[in-house]
């Protein structure tokens, strides 16, 4: 781990940053934080010390480039983010070598910023299944999640402050949680997906990670062109009102991960939090196996020209995905869609008057490196609704890794998720709690 990134917040590292004397001393910063622990990590996919440093002349260049909101901070970038310095493959060897032509939106967002990108970091294959290098940085022979592994480790690790992903199940808020950082994935649509290779187009959503949630935050305001949402932090904000929402999916979680949940509702509501419990409403109970479904419907369309032409370069479970989908008729698709656009009009009994749901992140701790990269079940529903989420460290399970709470809100609401999640974070205190025997 980065002991310097580790300690120093942003606002430290933007300081030291601008106060750099030339463009080489600021990539020298950048390349040795990015690269320290990368032989036991594998965070990165691309790593590339001379284009850090290109950047970083463009940048210093630049008339005022020190008032820029992520000026000279290092943001990793997921190798599905279309780059046109560096090579983007999408995590599969059919893309080996690719070279865009441009940049996708979101990375046009930062480097408008002044971020400074060292490479990409890892995906698995088209943000599906197949894990990549990837090792969690607080027991390498873990899982660090997936499908954003790479740029929740590198945060976890100190390589780098900031880091961007995507979500189609649950792929920024389960790497978060397993890393034990924050993980905050917006509403649908609110940052663009121009230039990033899709796997389930109704459901990709870009995600943001970061180290606590004032910094996801900034970095989530920068790619939405949302300035509104940069200071989460309300001195005179009452708290908020939570609504713990069982799902059917509660019952898969391990038995020390639903008394963690249990027993950090209870301290919320003891600082103050209206906290309420129910199961969730018998319309919203299969929108996870409806999610499950769609996404193999989209998968096959949005990846039909690799699966035409390059099958044989597909994993298998990505071959399995796409063989489902295909074979799903058009009125099974219809009708799950019909099952989302149903539950969405009754949201408000999703919530039952509450401001924000609570949930695990996760239904355990990471899994072994072998095992894969974990479920996603406790996030299906939420992201075929396109709620907008977050994952907060909230302390460690009986193995010693780190344990996630979930929080969401209505669509569109995610200034509100991000004030909730900044009050929620500082009652959680995650290097002091011990979940599990």
């Amino acid at each position: 781990m980065s002991d310097t990134n580790a300690q120093d917040g942003l606002g430290a590292l933007r300081r030291r940053a601008t106060s750099a004397s030339d463009p080489e001393a600021l990539a020298a910063l950048i390349f040795n934080a990015a690269s320290q622990g990368e032989d036991r990590i594998g965070a990165w996919e691309v790593l590339d010390q001379h284009a850090i440093l290109e950047q970083s002349r463009r940048l210093m260049a630049q008339p005022g480039w020190q008032e820029l909101p992520l000026a000279g901070i290092a943001v990793g970038v997921k190798d599905i983010f279309d780059t046109a310095d560096f090579v983007t493959a999408y995590g599969s060897p059919i893309y080996v070598g690719n070279r865009p032509a441009g940049d996708a939106a979101a990375v046009a967002a930062l480097r408008a910023a002044g971020a400074i990108l060292p490479g990409k970091t890892v995906t698995t294959e088209f943000a599906y299944w197949k894990a990549g290098k990837t090792r969690n940085p607080h027991n390498p022979d873990h899982s660090p999640g997936g499908s954003s592994a790479g740029s929740a480790a590198a945060v976890s690790a100190g390589m780098v402050p900031l880091a961007i992903g995507s979500q189609t199940a649950a792929s920024t808020i389960r790497p978060a949680a397993y890393c034990g950082i924050v993980g905050f994935k917006p509403s649908l649509h609110r940052i663009s997906l121009a230039g990033v290779k899709g796997l389930a187009g109704s459901m990709d959503t870009a995600g943001c990670f970061a180290r606590d949630v004032a910094d996801v935050a900034l970095l989530a305001s920068v790619l939405a062109g949302r300035p509104d949402w940069r200071d989460p932090s309300r001195s005179d904000a009452a708290p908020p009102a939570l609504h713990f929402s069982k799902s059917p999916e509660w019952n898969l979680a391990a038995r020390w991960m639903q008394d963690a949940v249990d027993g950090i509702a209870v301290a919320l509501a003891q600082a103050g939090a209206p906290v309420t419990r129910a199961d969730v409403p018998a319309s919203f109970a299969p929108l996870a196996e409806a999610q499950t479904r769609l996404m193999a419907a989209e998968a096959a369309r949005d990846l039909a020209p690799e699966a035409r032409l390059h099958r044989d370069s597909l994993s298998v479970p990505l071959q399995d995905l796409i063989a489902a989908g295909q074979a799903m008729t058009p009125d099974q698709q219809e009708a799950d869609y019909g099952l989302r656009d149903a539950a969405l009009a009754q949201i408000d009994a999703l919530f039952a008057g509450a401001d924000v749901l609570i949930a695990p992140s996760a239904l355990d701790e990471a899994p072994r490196f072998e095992a894969g990269t974990g479920s996603p079940d406790l996030s299906r529903a939420w992201t075929l609704l396109g709620l907008p989420s977050i994952s907060l460290p909230a302390g460690l399970g009986p193995n010693g890794l780190p344990m996630g709470l979930q929080l969401a809100a209505r669509p569109g609401h995610d200034r509100a998720l991000l004030q909730a999640a900044y009050w929620v974070e500082g009652y959680l205190a995650a290097d002091r709690r011990h979940a599990g025997p």
